[in-house]
């Protein structure tokens, strides 16, 4: 899997609102309503993370969720991680945004 330049990951944080990127990591915080919702959301997220064989990093607070992508092997971001990205980012808006 080969890394993507900055600028291809630009284009894709266009469409991804909220994502940012540090340190070759692309990442995102949500706060929910309660810790049911965001364990709900975890295990939709990791069920969809199996099928693409491809995990992100996810840390749980009660009622806060942080995803971290990053290809390891790549050492940085490739499609991979934007795939993820945008199923995280689509399943939240249908089913947080209201």
């Amino acid at each position: 899997m080969k890394k993507l330049s900055p600028k291809d990951i630009e284009s894709h944080l266009i469409s991804l609102e909220g994502w940012k990127v540090s340190d070759n990591i692309l990442s995102i915080t949500y706060k929910l309503s309660s810790f049911m919702e965001v364990m709900s959301f975890a295990n939709l997220v990791s069920d969809r993370s199996e099928k693409i064989d491809h995990h992100p990093k996810i840390i749980i607070d009660y009622d806060t969720i942080v995803f971290e992508l990053t290809t390891h092997s790549a050492e940085g971001i490739t499609s991979l991680d934007i795939r993820l990205a945008n199923f995280i980012h689509e399943t939240y808006n249908e089913l947080f945004i209201t």
